[in-house]
């Protein structure tokens, strides 16, 4: 592509970023006005934890693909509104696991039901074959940026 060609709004990049933003801006609506104490970034920590509680800032850190400082602020916030507690590794001290509060738990279905809510607003008008087609386009895309 040459470069009186290029339009930014026509770029890969913006598009993904702008249609990141608008999902992360939904999500963050639809949580705000049910009430939940939640940003998406620690929606990310919380679907991780439900998925296997108990895990090291670390282990959320890569798989959120995300440093570890801004986990541990994250962390630090989430238990400030008692969604998760740390608790340090039964052999090593050094280490802090990250465990669900009840509360935490007890809000899950109701979580997942405003993410799926957020999807759903996504890909209204989207057949099963163009959803799955565009998962498996960014999942190349992922892959190709992680090399």
């Amino acid at each position: 592509m040459n470069k009186e060609s290029y339009k930014l709004d026509d770029s890969l990049g913006y598009r993904l970023f702008h249609a990141s933003r608008l999902m992360m801006n939904r999500l963050n609506h639809h949580f705000k006005n049910n009430n939940y104490p939640l940003t998406y970034e620690q929606w990310q920590i919380m679907s991780r934890l439900y998925e296997k509680d108990g895990q090291t800032q670390n282990q959320l850190a890569i798989q959120n693909e995300r440093d570890q400082a801004s986990v541990s602020r994250l962390i630090d916030n989430m238990i400030k509104r008692e969604l998760v507690k740390r608790v340090p590794h039964i052999t090593d001290r050094r280490i802090n696991l990250i465990y669900l509060t009840e509360y935490g738990k007890d809000i899950q279905l109701e979580l997942e039901k405003l993410a799926q809510q957020t999807i759903n607003d996504a890909s209204e008008g989207l057949t099963e074959e163009e959803l799955a087609t565009c998962l498996s386009t960014l999942n190349k895309i992922r892959c190709n940026l992680r090399k």
